[in-house]
């Protein structure tokens, strides 16, 4: 049976210590990119798209799932959806990296409901220490003139870092990019990290509901996974279907050995998840998709319990510490305060003054030579 992580004093320490080091990691992409000048995300800096994401849960749940937090048989929820890369920082879609996908909704409670995801069923790393490693290494590579050059100054700096289990993690992570080497769309299936669902740990997949066409490779370009997101959104509606796969045991469903992948055959399907179909080129697609870039999401916002108690950490080790560093590096790079965007979750538009912040926002970072989405000219009144 799945044990609940239950941190004392000084493992949280080790924790927050560890969460600390997030705004080092932001300083040193902005020393190092000349496309990045102020604080950002020390992860999937980079956006693909954003827009209004709708899910609708399915008539039948498994019990630990069934009418908790969002998990409304039936019941459709607003949301807002990201696409990006993995990297903290801008560079050519063609190169070696991990692609994610982060939707947000609200429980009628308030309670924010996030699933934060990559598109390869293991996570990089084992341990949080080795995960911090990586981002360290990550941001000393930024910045580096061609892919040979970036990787090596990655492989040298993960050495420094992680020691002795830098060439095991460089050959994982090696092995998870490959995946968007190959991909012709962000169109993709994704998988979560560990949540708990009452006395179940378990993760989420997000599977394509159509298939996507393989090709060749030949003529991609260093913004191909964007431009073909768009069309594909713009040509129709995209869904996925939102499938829970429960924890087995310490073998087939490992909670330690992160690096290795789950078996899934258990997998249910709980939910679809609709990106719906847009014209990017609206005024109303703009603001949604700079609300994607400017909010702060979280693995650790999630309800574990029904009984209305809400644990300090969640339930794992590594879905801990990646709650306090998503949480670090939002308040170093003035993420938008929830509450400015509440609204959003029942009515699925962006109102005046929130419009007004997006585009100040928009238009500040754009003066400053700092990367943001390309949405051209951006105003409201």
């Amino acid at each position: 049976m799945a044990t609940f992580f239950h941190p004392t004093p000084d493992e949280r320490r080790v924790l927050e210590n560890l969460a600390g080091q997030i705004p080092d990691v932001q300083k040193t992409f902005v020393d190092n990119h000349a496309r990045l000048t102020m604080p950002d995300r020390g992860a999937h800096q980079q956006q693909l798209a954003g827009s209004k994401v709708l899910l609708t849960i399915a008539g039948e749940l498994p019990k630990e799932l069934d009418g908790l937090a969002i998990f409304q048989r039936g019941r459709t929820h607003i949301g807002i959806g990201r696409m990006s890369t993995g990297l903290g920082c801008p560079h050519a879609e063609t190169d070696a990296d991990f692609l994610g996908l982060m939707v947000a909704f609200r429980t009628a409670a308030g309670r924010r409901i996030d699933f934060i995801t990559i598109n390869h069923p293991t996570s990089p790393t084992d341990t949080p220490e080795e995960f911090l490693a990586l981002l360290h290494a990550t941001a000393d590579a930024a910045g580096a003139e061609g892919v040979l050059a970036s990787q090596a100054r990655l492989l040298v700096s993960l050495a420094r870092h992680a020691g002795l289990r830098a060439p095991a993690i460089a050959v994982h992570v090696t092995a998870q990019t490959l995946r968007t080497v190959r991909s012709s769309s962000a169109y993709q299936q994704y998988w979560t990290g560990i949540v708990r669902a009452r006395d179940v740990l378990g993760k989420f997949t997000f599977v394509p509901v159509s298939a996507v066409p393989s090709d060749s490779g030949a003529g991609r370009g260093p913004q191909h996974l964007t431009q073909d997101w768009h069309l594909r959104q713009s040509a129709g509606p995209l869904e996925f279907s939102l499938q829970w796969i429960p924890f087995v045991s310490d073998r087939e469903t490992p909670l330690d050995d992160l690096t290795s992948p789950w078996r899934d055959d258990q997998k249910v399907a709980v939910g679809t998840v609709t990106f719906p179909q847009i014209d990017p080129d609206t005024l109303v697609a703009k603001l949604t998709a700079l609300l994607a870039s400017e909010l702060g999401a979280n693995p650790g916002n999630w309800e574990e319990t029904s009984d209305g108690s809400h644990p300090d950490l969640p339930a794992t080790r590594f879905t801990a510490a990646r709650f306090l560093a998503y949480r670090a590096s939002q308040k170093n790079r003035n993420a938008l305060p929830p509450e400015s965007y509440a609204a959003f979750f029942e009515q699925g538009e962006v109102g005046p003054e929130l419009a007004r912040e997006l585009v100040r926002r928009y238009q500040a970072k754009r003066a400053a030579g700092h990367w943001v989405p390309n949405l051209g000219e951006v105003a409201v009144s």
